[in-house]
């Protein structure tokens, strides 16, 4: 039991340092003044460059290897999936709130249920119907505030949000059949790696922009080696002791943390119908995690 708690322990941890790091971007942002675009190319790429060398000189893993039989699919993991997934997320943050753009990125597991639905030619069960319609729900509360002739959020915003949840759902999907032949953090590695190395040939990684000081520096480091290398460290450590049902629904606390974070600490404002919505979206998230029996 003690090992059981302890693995609960290491998801809840990285689910809450997950929320925290969408929390630091906007901190960067709103405070600093530094933009989405340099902040998610040095992130991916100082990320890819941790994870690989990690593989290389602790695993003694052949990295290589994998262009050898899967580069179409690395690369389609790469740049529709992860890169899409960070950069459309820290774009919505930059564009309105922490909190909002992780409730609408949440929405990817309700996506990846309607596209498994549409491939197996079936029409979806009542909690599937229930999952979808919660999200919808959920989406519209955050976007108009229930008045149908107008956003309360931009355009872009919303726009951006949704394409961070697809990248998020095809993150989820596009690596399957390459994690059966080659290890987690080989492949998560080159998935950081390729799109940073793109990315910083467009934003010109060495001119900082905004204004920096040892807060934003604080932010930085816990940005990329809190939220990204220790929170997939604590995750997966966690997820192989209590499974991937338990840890799903763990993970529902980085939503949940973002919220908390962002309200008390930069003092976002959030109106009740836009908690309304994240409920409808996190708690259709759980309602889908849970196993039908």
């Amino acid at each position: 039991m003690s090992r059981y708690y302890y693995g609960i322990a290491l998801v809840l941890i990285a689910a809450c340092i997950w929320g925290i790091g969408g929390v630091c971007g906007q901190y960067l942002f709103n405070e600093h003044g530094v933009t989405s675009w340099w902040l998610i190319s040095v992130r991916m790429l100082l990320g890819g460059i941790i994870f690989l060398g990690y593989d290389l000189l602790v695993n003694r893993t052949d990295i290589f290897a994998i262009f050898k039989e899967y580069t179409k699919e690395l690369l389609c993991f790469a740049f529709l999936g992860l890169l899409n997934a960070q950069l459309f997320f820290y774009w919505t943050i930059e564009l309105c709130n922490a909190a909002t753009a992780t409730v609408l990125q949440y929405t990817a597991p309700i996506m990846i249920m309607a596209w498994t639905v549409y491939k197996s030619r079936r029409t979806p069960d009542g909690r599937e119907l229930l999952g979808i319609v919660g999200a919808l729900t959920g989406i519209f509360l955050i976007a108009t505030h229930g008045k149908l002739d107008s956003l309360v959020i931009s355009p872009a915003a919303l726009t951006t949000g949704m394409i961070s949840a697809i990248g998020y759902a095809l993150y989820s999907i596009l690596p399957v059949n390459i994690l059966k032949k080659f290890k987690t953090l080989t492949v998560v590695g080159w998935g950081h790696i390729l799109p940073g190395v793109f990315l910083c040939c467009l934003t010109s990684p060495w001119h900082i922009p905004g204004q920096w000081d040892m807060n934003a520096i604080y932010a930085f480091v816990i940005l990329l080696l809190g939220a990204t290398v220790l929170t997939f460290a604590f995750y997966l450590s966690g997820l192989r002791i209590i499974g991937p049902v338990k840890a799903s629904l763990l993970s529902c606390a980085e939503p949940l943390s973002s919220i908390f974070f962002v309200v008390t600490f930069l003092d976002t404002k959030l109106v009740l119908l836009d908690y309304v919505g994240m409920f409808f979206i996190i708690s259709t998230v759980l309602i889908l995690s849970l196993p039908k029996k």
